[in-house]
């Protein structure tokens, strides 16, 4: 007799309780349920991406006509809308689309405007200048077929971004001396003094550019707290044409007459005069790069040696190596494999900014430091002399120079890491 087959009770399906009636999913089938996800994860991804086109882009005109006429017009919804370009400024375009089946009409403009102008050309010009060009760039543009300001339209907004630039720096620096006179808890009606790091530059080289600047720099922020831009050219003034701007009250002439070199200190000065009146700060420490031209004008303006200069031990550091290069190069045999190079006197450079910033404030320590980091760098290849004086000696070559110059550094060396 056959074994009876058990029976198996078949799973009862959950439709659900009073508790989850009334979350069940409308869909019927597995089939709608995913449908339905998969439209709602495309409207999502396009939401997205729709959220995401931002900021500007370069389309050719052609494209966007092709584009244009085979969308739907929205008073007759017939196809057929006509772009045509109304008038432009720059990069900025007013374009307009027509319909030819009636007489719908909008206009619309290719980048924002404020107050009459357009951004893309004032973040164009922003850009050149970050950059450091100026009115050259039209070939840019005239390689991409792009329009382009006309020259006077061009400086226009340079003015323009002039005001702005020296409204938010000036707001900057006013923002950083009050933040040096909260690090002391100063009250407002006190001067706070303080020091500062100076230095200046040129717009080029060679003493002979026509433009530089002097900055002011906090010691305990490493923010700037001023600065000077100085100028003995105006092209205003030189171009014959504008002679007529001569005499106009808000026209900015050149600020400097003198040479190019004498801007640094000039303009040094100019800041340590104002300290007080715009900054409320008195900069009684005077961080300098070894040049003594700017220090000499400011160190009896608050009273009689009322500055303190103190040397950037950075400059001096990097002056050590710039002496040993200029050496090397201008005498014969210094350099080569084995003897002074570029490596060995980037090594020689860095054990003397440890050694000067080791001892800060004494003076004999600072200097056994120094000489303890030269023989220290120049240890191995005070080893590789003595080596090989030893092996020419071995081998009967004629070099008792070389072994008693080799055995002197030597014993030196070694008394005086001893007494050190």
């Amino acid at each position: 007799m056959p074994k009876a087959r058990s029976r198996r009770s078949k799973k009862i399906k959950f439709h659900g309780n009073r508790f989850t009636r009334e979350s069940v999913q409308e869909c019927s089938s597995a089939s709608a349920s995913k449908l339905k996800d998969s439209s709602l994860i495309c409207e999502e991804v396009l939401e997205s991406k729709s959220e995401e086109l931002t900021g500007n882009r370069i389309f050719d005109l052609q494209t966007l006509i092709s584009v244009f006429s085979v969308l739907c017009c929205p008073s007759c919804f017939s196809s057929g809308l006509k772009l045509t370009e109304d008038s432009r400024f720059g990069l900025c375009s007013n374009f307009s689309l027509h319909c030819t089946n009636c007489s719908f009409i909008e206009g619309f403009c290719s980048s924002p405007k404020v107050k009459k102008s357009s951004n893309i050309n004032k973040f164009f010009i922003l850009g050149l200048r970050l950059a450091g060009r100026g009115y050259t760039a039209i070939k840019l543009c005239s390689t991409l077929s792009l329009p382009f300001l006309s020259k006077s339209s061009f400086r226009h907004q340079e003015k323009a971004i002039l005001e702005c630039v020296e409204m938010c720096s000036q707001e900057n620096m006013i923002r950083a001396a009050e933040e040096v006179r909260r690090l002391k808890v100063v009250p407002s009606n006190k001067i706070y003094s303080c020091g500062v790091s100076v230095d200046g530059t040129w717009q080029r080289r060679g003493y002979s550019s026509l433009n530089g600047c002097s900055t002011i720099i906090s010691i305990d922020t490493g923010k700037v707290l001023d600065a000077e831009i100085m100028s003995y050219y105006c092209r205003t003034c030189k171009t014959n044409d504008n002679v007529r701007y001569k005499n106009k009250e808000n026209h900015e002439c050149s600020n400097y007459v003198g040479s190019s070199g004498n801007m640094e200190p000039v303009g040094i000065y100019r800041m340590f005069e104002r300290s007080k009146r715009l900054r409320k700060l008195q900069y009684s420490q005077y961080y300098g790069d070894g040049d003594s031209k700017g220090f000499e004008e400011v160190k009896n303006i608050y009273g009689n040696n009322s500055v303190e200069k103190l040397e950037c031990i950075g400059h001096v550091q990097k002056r050590v190596g710039s002496r040993q290069r200029k050496l090397k190069k201008n005498e014969k045999g210094l350099g080569g494999k084995g003897k002074l190079t570029d490596k060995f006197i980037d090594k020689l450079q860095n054990y003397y900014g440890i050694a000067i910033r080791s001892n800060v404030g004494n003076l004999v320590e600072m200097k056994s430091a120094v000489i303890a980091a030269f023989f220290i760098a120049s240890l191995v290849k005070t080893k590789r002399c003595i080596d090989n004086a030893q092996q020419d000696q071995t081998a009967g070559a004629n070099s008792k120079r070389q072994n008693l110059l080799g055995l002197n550094l030597l014993t030196n060396l070694q008394l005086y890491l001893i007494l050190s």
